[in-house]
């Protein structure tokens, strides 16, 4: 009788003890709750940065720090918080969303940790990988100048960080679709119909001489890069000031490729314009003059370029005039 009721008593002994060790850690609990209530996305401050980044974590947390509030005018801020909301969103889907949740602190929160971490200008993504007790982990950045601000490369990165399978679910705007097909369908109507009055000119040969200049200008601009990598057009300064071209020859903002276009554009219409159109002039003091201009042009245009590549890298060592 008595080996019967030892055996029970081992039983429970063997459960409470698995039931404590299965308990979730208070952290991680108050983390499962803000991110159901919150849709994926967990409002912090200054306390609880802290609190849910530091010591022990079995979980990841991936931060964005922002600076949401009207005054600071921070365009980028308000261009990747809803890409950030998105993949958080998707992310309450997965079987995995006890395992990362998605931290979001305003600067209007957590003025202490932007001064903690030095920071100048946001936003700022990090992402904290899980640790045991006594380690201390370095967090990883997640590089929106060279990344791009889009959600499938935000979530790319999630994925070589985390090892989870982080996905993004658009969700189809309707509307937007309608007013589509309805342009296009539009667009084919127009063109049929004034076929006919400008057939000449689709078919003249500077129509499609122009078309692939134009197409050449801008695929050696850096458009492609563009589209593949989605970069912020342009990014705030540490002083305020707004940056257009981004340092470094493996990243660049959006509105470079129009820069560079514009530049490599003017460069070629003044070589054309030597070649074919001054020797046209049949007037000699205007010739003159065309060539005077279109160097001029070709010079200063020149040394613009050269200045461009000292932007991008510092220790270009050519300048001409700029």
């Amino acid at each position: 009788m008595r080996k019967p009721i030892s055996l029970i008593l081992t039983f429970i002994q063997f459960l409470f003890i698995g039931l404590t060790l299965a308990k979730l850690d208070p952290k991680k609990e108050k983390l499962i709750s803000l991110a159901e209530s919150g849709n994926g996305v967990i409002n912090l401050n200054s306390n609880s940065y802290d609190r849910f980044t530091e010591g022990k974590r079995d979980y990841g947390l991936v931060v964005l720090l922002t600076a949401l509030d009207s005054q600071f005018n921070c365009v980028p801020c308000r261009e990747f918080d809803p890409e950030f909301a998105l993949v958080a969103k998707g992310f309450q889907n997965n079987k995995d969303r006890d395992n990362l949740f998605f931290g979001h602190l305003d600067f209007r929160n957590g003025q202490a940790i932007f001064q903690k971490l030095k920071l100048m200008s946001a936003p700022n993504v990090y992402y904290f990988p899980p640790q045991k007790a006594g380690e201390r982990k370095d967090y990883s950045k997640y590089d929106l100048a060279r990344s791009g601000f889009s959600a499938e490369n935000f979530a790319e990165f999630l994925r070589n960080e985390s090892g989870l399978k982080v996905t993004v679910s658009r969700p189809v705007n309707y509307l937007k679709l309608a007013a589509k097909i309805f342009l296009a369908v539009g667009a084919a109507a127009v063109l049929k119909l004034m076929y006919r009055h400008f057939a000449f000119i689709i078919n003249h040969r500077n129509t499609w001489a122009v078309i692939s200049i134009l197409i050449i200008l801008v695929m050696t601009s850096g458009y492609m890069w563009n589209r593949i990598r989605t970069p912020p057009y342009f990014m705030p300064g540490r002083n305020g000031e707004i940056n257009y071209i981004a340092s470094g020859f493996s990243s660049q903002f959006g509105v470079e490729p129009q820069i560079v276009a514009s530049i490599y554009g003017i460069l070629a219409f003044s070589m054309v314009a030597l070649i074919i159109s001054v020797p046209k002039l049949e007037d000699q003091n205007r010739q003159r003059f065309g060539v005077y201009i279109w160097i001029a042009c070709l010079i200063f245009i020149f040394s613009a370029l050269l200045a461009l590549f000292r932007v991008k890298n510092a220790a270009y060592p050519f300048k001409l005039l700029i």
